[in-house]
């Protein structure tokens, strides 16, 4: 794949040892990996460049991941960007529907 043929991919986690984790599971696709260890950090990410999909934890401190995919969602360049949400904390019906609210596609649960 040429370099005009990959897609940005954002890996938001705010542990270092998760997005090394996702860094290993997702390199041999051949895609632009793009690293953020916060909401507002990945926020950051998608004001530089679009992304073909946002893998997203929910549970990081200061602003979760509901939060920054609520933000993620109000910005109409983001607004149809698949997220899939990763989380540890909870499997829960109420708490995965708030996720699937807030345009998620898909759960991952950890450890993936």
């Amino acid at each position: 794949m040429t370099s005009e043929q990959k897609v940005n991919v954002l890996l938001v986690d705010d542990r270092p040892e998760n997005l090394l984790a996702l860094e290993a599971l997702l390199d041999s696709l051949g895609q632009k990996l793009v690293a953020a260890t916060s909401g507002p950090e990945a926020l950051s990410c998608l004001l530089n460049q679009d992304f073909a999909v946002i893998l997203l934890d929910v549970h990081m401190p200061g602003m979760d991941g509901f939060e920054t995919a609520t933000l993620i969602r109000q910005r109409e360049r983001s607004r149809h960007t698949p997220i899939i949400f990763l989380t540890a904390f909870s499997k829960s019906d109420p708490f995965i529907f708030k996720g699937y609210a807030l345009g998620a596609v898909d759960y991952l649960f950890k450890p993936i």
